[in-house]
């Protein structure tokens, strides 16, 4: 099982926005589609920045979830509001519970 932190980055000024999309749309469509969103949040001290966490029980399982995601047909619009949203820039980690973690 791994973690992936995903940090969105809005265009300035619709940092507020961008996280009531992802609450209200992206990730309740990620998670209808089988996806694991363990939380998100917003970032104190950065108003534009929005993090989630995502968990999959391994690389067959990510790569079934996205394709499942990306085949979804509502994914196009999502993806075009989300690129509105965004400036672009993301990151994510990804992460392995210790061996001792209560996530594991």
């Amino acid at each position: 099982m791994f973690y992936e932190i995903r940090t969105e980055h809005a265009r300035p000024g619709r940092g507020a926005e961008l996280a009531g999309y992802m609450d209200e749309t992206v990730i309740p469509l990620h998670q209808e589609l089988g996806m694991h969103v363990v939380g998100a949040f917003t970032v104190i001290g950065d108003e534009d920045a929005f993090v989630w966490i995502r968990r999959f029980e391994d690389a067959a399982d990510r790569e079934r979830v996205l394709k499942a995601v990306h085949g979804d047909p509502r994914c196009a619009g999502v993806a075009e509001t989300v690129s509105d949203l965004t400036a672009g820039t993301e990151s994510t980690i990804r992460l392995e519970p210790a061996p001792g973690s209560a996530l594991r």
